[in-house]
């Protein structure tokens, strides 16, 4: 997920910033992976098919966001999901070598992640998806800037909710990847973090279709990431 620059000069600047920035993110993301990958076996991906559209999204909070914005932006993508017909059972895992239990349905990771460093005046990378790793992460810090430069707990809980949507939507996607509109454009400006701060950013209903269990969703041909950047 890509925000969008302020201006033509600053656009330049940040297509080559989040160029930079996908080599390093992806590395990131391969070793989050493997740091995840002994937590939980691989068989309870994504990969078997059921008529079930349920998944379980096991969170692990790396970058220690406040438990209370958490739970709300939870709910928040979870409400989202649901709109599309898809349910979602979050379980809240250490980050550490402990097992995390099991819930319905297809199984995806969510990393919680300060992310890299980036130039805020540019455009800024505030999630990825490793599609082979079932894998998300959204990047705290990077999250796109509310309306105003003034921002609450619940404000901040709104935006970071459908960044998590966003991101678990291209999980569930495939290679279908990002849209001209809805919750799934790819570089996010100030009206997408208005109708997020209103609850008004969803899926499209093709997309709503194309993510339930019983459709395959097709792996990308050439890139297995995706990323969603914001301004």
């Amino acid at each position: 997920m890509r925000t969008k620059a302020g201006s033509g000069e600053s656009k330049v600047a940040g297509s080559r910033n989040f160029t930079g920035c996908q080599f390093k993110l992806g590395l990131l993301l391969v070793g989050t992976a493997a740091l995840m990958g002994p937590v939980f076996p691989a068989t309870a991906f994504a990969s078997e098919t059921s008529k079930d559209p349920a998944i379980t999204v096991l969170v692990f909070n790396f970058r220690q966001a406040p438990a209370e914005t958490l739970v709300k932006a939870e709910k928040e993508a979870g409400r989202i999901l649901e709109e599309a017909g898809v349910p979602v059972t979050w379980r809240d895992c250490p980050t550490g070598n402990e097992p995390c239990q099991k819930g319905p349905g297809r199984v995806f990771f969510l990393a919680m992640m300060a992310g890299p460093v980036q130039n805020k005046f540019l455009d800024t990378i505030s999630g990825y998806a490793l599609l082979p790793a079932h894998l998300a992460a959204v990047y705290y810090d990077y999250l796109p800037r509310i309306p105003g430069g003034e921002s609450n707990k619940n404000d901040i809980a709104l935006v970071l909710g459908c960044v998590i949507a966003h991101e678990l939507g291209h999980l569930l996607l495939g290679a279908h990847g990002h849209s001209i509109g809805g919750i799934m454009q790819a570089r996010w400006g100030i009206e997408q973090t208005r109708l997020a701060l209103m609850s008004q950013l969803s899926f499209l209903p093709e997309e709503a279709r194309l993510m339930h269990a019983d459709t395959v969703a097709p792996e990308p041909k050439n890139n297995s990431a995706s990323a969603l950047t914001s301004h």
